[in-house]
């Protein structure tokens, strides 16, 4: 089976389970789900920005960064106190287990970026979707645009591709590919407005679907630095023709931070 058709199908497989547990009227069910894709994907960041660290190392950095998403799901009012305790405990971490001297301090700023970088950003879709008026269509709006964003930014890169994005980071990445992955954010927007959500207005489908047509790229972009700092192409073997976790939700931690930040603050 091809990559692209393994794709295709774990899609089809996963996203009606994400989409109930989303819809679903038990908002703690979502938040539980957050929180696990949370500890998986550290377990996965860990694996590859720490691999002499040892076992316990990188299982507390899982913890804290996964206990940082439960804190600010489960009292968000608290978040600075959270995120106070999250650094203060990846230190303490690097401090009793610091490995080669030398390599002290790239070890804890690998840890506490880990912990804050997943565990903070994944936390905000979980407590829009709790919270917010209409939360759990402006969750599901985050993941279309974001899978949309994907989808238009491939195959308008196969098809129209021929200036390099960042050639240094992700080589098969095109300017003609960022700009197809655009286009196809907004007309997901547009489309959902006319005929599923009349509720939306045009200002939330640019504010919605430009940004994430940018952020996306750039958390994309973000894992692919990590990925090839580390000489891997996949952070896991998880989701069959993804990779791991983190390199299917990389894109959706920036977009969903950003759905967060423009329905609970700014719109």
């Amino acid at each position: 089976m091809s990559n692209l058709a393994l794709r295709a199908l774990s899609a089809l497989i996963l996203l009606p389970l994400l989409g109930a547990l989303v819809l679903w009227h038990e908002p703690l069910g979502f938040g539980a789900l957050v929180v696990l894709v949370a500890a998986l994907a550290l377990v996965e960041y860990a694996a590859i920005t720490l691999p002499t660290a040892s076992r316990w190392f990188r299982g507390t950095v899982v913890a804290i960064g996964a206990g940082l998403t439960a804190a600010l799901y489960l009292a968000p009012e608290k978040a600075l106190i959270w995120v106070l305790l999250a650094l203060v405990a990846s230190a303490t971490l690097t401090l009793v287990d610091p490995g080669e001297i030398p390599a002290a301090g790239a070890r804890l700023g690998l840890a506490t970026f880990g912990v804050f970088y997943v565990g903070g950003l994944a936390a905000p879709l979980a407590i829009l979707q709790r919270d917010a008026p209409q939360g759990r269509a402006w969750v599901l709006l985050a993941v279309a645009v974001t899978f949309g964003n994907d989808a238009g930014a491939y195959f308008a890169g196969r098809a129209l591709g021929r200036h390099k994005l960042y050639p240094k980071v992700s080589p098969a990445k095109t300017v003609e590919g960022g700009v197809g992955g655009l286009l196809a954010s907004l007309i997901i927007m547009l489309v959902v407005r006319a005929t599923l959500s009349p509720w939306l207005t045009v200002s939330d489908c640019l504010w919605i679907a430009l940004p994430a047509g940018v952020l996306g790229p750039i958390g994309d972009l973000v894992e692919s630095l990590i990925k090839r700092s580390a000489g891997v192409k996949d952070s896991g073997r998880l989701i069959p023709g993804h990779g791991g976790m983190l390199d299917r939700i990389d894109a959706l931690l920036f977009v969903g931070a950003w759905t967060y930040l423009y329905v609970a603050h700014l719109k």
